[in-house]
């Protein structure tokens, strides 16, 4: 793609006398920045000074008022073109004409008009150096995908972030238009609050055309620093600036928090508003909430998109959007991640395999996965030579292998490779023995909540587990699995998915525990995030949007339903639990008791509410509910009739993605940078141990003879001494696929699941895509399965069988081969 110059350089805004600001807009083919003979005039091309909007004429001429608080003249800039230099200039006294020499630019735009463009927002680069790989990854993406702009919806975060960034990304080196919003930390000290970020960015408001679609962006009220502006000007340059667009033509507007929860949006100042409802709005797309959440209120979508290279404030994927509209103006979204080029890994078959299933999980930052393949061979005998795979979700890819009698006790060997969207060629290699005698799979007790039982104390399992573990199948839902802990229950396995682009891929599952088999699978309207639990013959799910269900394990009928009262944003990312005849939903205001097996309310929290999104599990037994709120407190309702019994934000307890597990009346729990054991009843602290490292992730934290073991956002699991609780080991995993744990960048060896004890072993999921067995007495790995893809859900297990779950939407059973073992422990705590 051809490359056209942008300068970046400092400017010195200056107020000058109110008075009248002429110009001209042309095609400016010599690049010289003036209007030569021969070069073209543009007409009808919108240009602004701040309040006044007007189109040029047919020689490209314009002619605007100004107004008391003008401090730019800015265009909005049209479709198959590109300001030479910028698209705004500061107004000066020394200024006799604003000219604005525009070059033809089609790149990124498609035949029938179609285009697409990339969302990312709260980098934050202020606290951070040498982590500029994902620019890197941004920069070959929107280079290889023809993407029409980029645009950055805020927080890039006070005066060092606000001055380095745009050296950082700009239009010039990342080959395509960059366009910036401000954000409530980008309005920092000075004469108001906007002014240091318009000296590097120009203006907190102006708008730009691509492809039949009017992109604007607007400033965020407030911040850290009073604006210089008030809600009241925006609205009138909206109307202004509204004004000369063709009715009809779609709009989308770009801020750095949403504008509303309701279903109207109308941007309301003090004494002026505009609906923006009677304008086309198609999409308000924002930050500022550190979340991947995309719904529709009333005719608009709303999109908020985490940070893009970090984890989330509620464990969301640090990603960025791709948002590709068509030709009428409607879009589609897709969540990306950095840090990924040209990954691949072979799942499935492992070493010695009973089961048919090829596996593949593949993935680039740079470039989509075009197309897998696979060769299979015996020695130098070619089998089945490029034969193609399935894709199932944005990371996996499968397909049966055609294994007969004539294969079983064979050596082969895999080849399989992947294929980029830019030509990029990945390929690996496996060789398994094709062994198809299955032993039985032998299901125990019943798994019904994360970690066995309601208050997640059941972490130690009676289940016979050792390092003869082996894949019995594998089966994909196809859509992503993130942190829903599996649940075994009656000879099925229970899942439930989310559904981060809105595109109806959130469902409840069951699958057949001896086959993988779907059973049957439920829609439900939003992604389920967090924990689901069994009780009275039902499996309850709770979905972002706040819509709690109760499915017949047998049939997935819906026996009843509820709606929560919840705040969006964020939604619902925490986890439900349930005893034998009561579940617990819901959050802050939202958080309730129901009767699980007829669905009354039988009592709902009125003293905490709902604040950042929290990825804790409710914690429950026959005395408290113990609930959570990210940046707010630690919370303990009475389970019998809700009131609060007391609430802790002290010593480090503010953040926590974990959930506690209640010992008797103790609550064991990790929060920011320490281990806590709790009164479950008074709050009262009885231990906390500092740990040095961040520990806020999702992982519970589980109770051994001896030890107490958690995972950790970046120095994999961890066990302590359950006496003195001195570290007795640290077993690291590798880096994380994907930044979840919040402000987690490279390199993080992280753990978000809560590890289970099965066996001499404990069982746990890592972001570096592996499941692992690992010594309980050394912290070293005695067993580990690499899937490629993060493990975000915490594991099930029971009898000889372990569950497992990945973010490509797999779902693993495997089973001992020794079947004479005698378990190590019971789980006594039946809920």
């Amino acid at each position: 793609m051809k490359k056209y110059l942008l300068t970046v350089f400092l400017l010195t805004i200056a107020i000058p006398t109110l008075g009248q600001h002429t110009g001209r807009i042309f095609v400016d083919r010599n690049q010289n920045g003036l209007f030569d003979a021969g070069e073209k005039a543009l007409k009808n091309i919108g240009v602004s000074d701040g309040l006044n909007v007007v189109k040029s004429d047919k020689d490209g001429r314009f002619t605007l008022p100004g107004h008391p608080g003008e401090r730019f003249i800015f265009i909005t800039t049209p479709s198959g073109y590109l300001t030479k230099n910028r698209h705004y200039q500061p107004i000066l006294p020394s200024t006799q004409s604003y000219d604005f020499g525009l070059m033809p630019y089609n790149a990124g735009i498609a035949k029938d008009k179609s285009h697409r463009f990339l969302q990312i927002t709260d980098t934050e680069i202020f606290n951070t150096t040498q982590n500029e790989r994902w620019v890197a990854d941004l920069r070959a993406y929107a280079n290889n995908e023809k993407a029409a702009f980029i645009i950055h919806t805020g927080d890039i975060c006070y005066e060092k972030g606000l001055k380095e960034h745009i050296r950082l990304m700009n239009t010039d080196n990342m080959g395509v238009p960059v366009f910036y919003c401000i954000g409530n930390h980008d309005l920092v000290k000075g004469k108001y609050g906007e002014e240091v970020f318009e000296k590097y960015y120009g203006p907190v408001y102006y708008s730009f055309d691509v492809a039949g679609v009017h992109y604007i962006v607007t400033p965020m009220p407030g911040g850290d620093h009073q604006p210089g502006y008030t809600r009241d000007e925006v609205v009138r340059w909206l109307k202004n600036d509204l004004a000369q667009v063709k009715k009809g033509t779609p709009v989308y507007i770009f801020n750095h928090d949403i504008l509303t929860t309701g279903d109207r949006f109308i941007y309301q100042g003090k004494t002026e508003s505009i609906d923006l409802d009677a304008h086309n709005l198609k999409a308000w797309i924002y930050g500022h909430w550190h979340i991947n959440f995309k719904q529709k209120q009333g005719k608009v979508w709303t999109v908020c998109t985490s940070s893009t290279d970090k984890g989330g404030i509620d464990h969301s994927k640090g990603s960025y959007r791709v948002i590709k509209v068509d030709r009428k103006g409607d879009f589609t979204s897709e969540l990306r991640y950095c840090y990924l080029n040209r990954h691949l890994c072979i799942s499935t078959p492992t070493q010695q395999t009973a089961s048919t299933t090829l596996t593949v999980n593949a993935y680039s930052s740079i470039s989509p996965i075009r197309r897998v393949t696979y060769t299979c061979k015996e020695g130098n005998q070619i089998l089945w030579k490029d034969k193609a795979l399935i894709p199932q979700t944005d990371w996996t890819w499968t397909t049966q292998l055609p294994l007969a009698n004539k294969h079983v006790g064979k050596k082969l060997t895999l080849e399989v490779t992947s294929l980029q969207e830019n030509g990029e060629k990945t390929t690996e290699t496996r060789t398994f023995t094709y062994i198809p005698e299955k032993p039985t799979t032998n299901l125990g007790s019943d798994w019904n909540n994360l970690l066995g039982n309601s208050s997640h104390s059941g972490g130690v399992s009676s289940a016979n587990l050792d390092p003869t573990l082996t894949l019995r199948w594998v089966t994909n839902v196809g859509a992503n699995l993130y942190m829903t802990s599996p649940l075994i229950h009656q000879g099925k396995i229970y899942v439930a998915s989310v559904d981060e682009d809105a595109k109806g891929q959130a469902h409840v599952y069951a699958l057949d525990a001896q086959t993988g088999k779907t059973v049957w699978k439920h829609p439900v309207r939003a992604s389920v995030k967090n924990s689901i639990a069994i009780a009275a013959g039902k499996v309850f799910a709770q979905d972002i949007l706040g819509h709690l269900y109760a499915l017949n394990t047998e049939t997935g009928t819906v026996e009843w339903e509820a709606q929560l009262p919840i705040n969006t944003p964020p939604g619902l990312i925490d986890g439900l639990t349930a005893t034998d005849q009561i579940v617990y939903a819901g959050t802050g205001k939202a958080l309730s008791a129901f009767d699980a097996a007829s669905g009354k309310l039988l009592w709902r929290n009125d003293a905490w509410n709902q604040r950042e999104g929290t990825t804790t599990t409710l914690s429950a037994n026959a005395d408290v509910v113990i609930g959570s709120v990210q940046w707010s407190a630690l919370y303990a309702n009475d389970a019998r009739n809700g009131k609060l019994l007391w609430q802790r934000n002290d010593n480090g307890l503010r953040n926590r993605g974990a959930s506690a597990a209640i010992h008797d009346n103790l609550l064991y729990l990790t929060s920011e940078k320490a281990f806590f054991i709790l009164d479950a009843k008074t709050g009262r602290t009885i231990v906390r141990k500092d740990l040095g490292y961040s520990v806020d992730v999702t992982s519970t934290p589980l109770l051994t003879d001896h030890e107490i073991i958690f995972g950790s956002a970046q120095r994999g699991l961890v066990a302590l001494d359950n006496q003195t609780l001195e570290e007795r080991w640290n077993c690291p995993v590798n880096n994380a696929l994907i930044y979840t744990a919040p402000y987690t960048r490279p390199v993080s060896g992280t753990i978000e699941t809560s590890p289970l004890l099965a066996g001499d072993l404990v069982w746990v999921g890592a972001s570096d895509g592996c499941i692992y067995g690992i010594d309980k007495r050394q912290g070293q790995i005695k067993w580990k399965h690499a899937t490629g893809v993060p493990v975000f859900g915490s594991l099930a297990a029971s009898g000889n069988v372990l569950v497992a779950t990945d973010f490509g939407g797999n779902v693993y059973l495997f089973h001992t081969c020794s079947m004479n073992r005698k378990p190590l422990a019971k789980n006594n705590k039946k809920q």
